[in-house]
């Protein structure tokens, strides 16, 4: 039925994803930094884990990830789904992050992500076919306090998937960004505690999504060979009116700052 290379495909989104994969039949290579979260993921799976190949790999390495893709590629041909949902968010106010915060969710977010296309996107032009999705992130459609280091890479990944897309089409390969809201992942628990005041009040009480509920937009909108998804109510008013809704989130959290105090935001 397919092959489908997942990198973040041991939990979150990325995991979702895959178990809905391989719910149809595909075979799915999923790619992750952790060894025993992968196999834990794998583990989660039931009997839908023996088509799910944990592949323990640091995508901010060009080399180890092309090795995998490509070994998995003279196996199974080239991949029908190619996934980069690999991501790391580091929040905190820019005179506090050290540089290897903003270098990190760079080598991670954008390279990661440039890997695994450099990795995969050669085989499916040659068969003149296959899909592309590149998690991008509803922070690159708006500016939002404190995350200085991860929506610039963010915002590359949604660059890079436009610049691939109009190049891709040719040999029949769709490319598909997605912009997902804050979702119920083990990331999103992890960044939480870190993010500024400002952040914290800005976003409290706007919905968080369900890590299926996300995984199943975004895998109807890459079958379907669409641009760009945003799933949620908020990200897609963000794609349709960013000049407005920018403008009134700036307006909002500079609000925000001046009450909370700068110095403790």
């Amino acid at each position: 039925m397919g092959l489908a290379i997942i990198t973040g495909g041991s939990s979150g989104i990325g995991l979702a994803m895959a178990r809905m994969l391989l719910g149809r039949g595909m075979d799915v290579l999923a790619v992750a930094r952790d060894e025993a979260t992968l196999l834990a993921a794998r583990e989660s799976l039931g009997p839908l884990g023996h088509r799910y190949q944990a592949a323990p790999c640091d995508v901010r390495i060009a080399a180890s990830l092309h090795a995998i893709c490509a070994e998995a590629i003279g196996r199974h041909g080239a991949p029908d789904l190619a996934i980069a949902c690999a991501g790391i968010a580091k929040p905190g106010r820019f005179l506090d992050l050290p540089p290897a915060d903003h270098e990190e969710a760079m080598a991670t977010n954008y390279l990661g992500s440039l890997n695994l296309a450099r990795a995969c996107l050669p085989a499916m032009a040659e068969a003149g076919s296959g899909r592309l999705l590149l998690v991008s992130s509803a922070a690159a459609l708006g500016t939002f306090h404190g995350f200085s280091a991860y929506t610039p890479s963010k915002a590359a990944v949604r660059a890079l998937g436009d610049a691939l897309g109009l190049e891709m089409a040719p040999h029949g390969v769709s490319v598909t960004v997605a912009f997902p809201p804050d979702t119920e992942t083990p990331q999103l628990r992890a960044e939480l505690s870190h993010r500024t005041a400002v952040a914290r009040a800005y976003l409290k009480g706007a919905p968080v999504l369900s890590a299926e509920d996300v995984a199943r937009a975004l895998l109807a909108a890459t079958e379907a060979g669409q641009r760009q998804v945003a799933p949620g109510m908020g990200p897609r008013v963000m794609l349709a009116l960013p000049v407005l809704t920018d403008w009134i989130g700036r307006w909002r959290q500079l609000r925000l700052a001046r009450r909370l105090d700068g110095r403790q935001g």
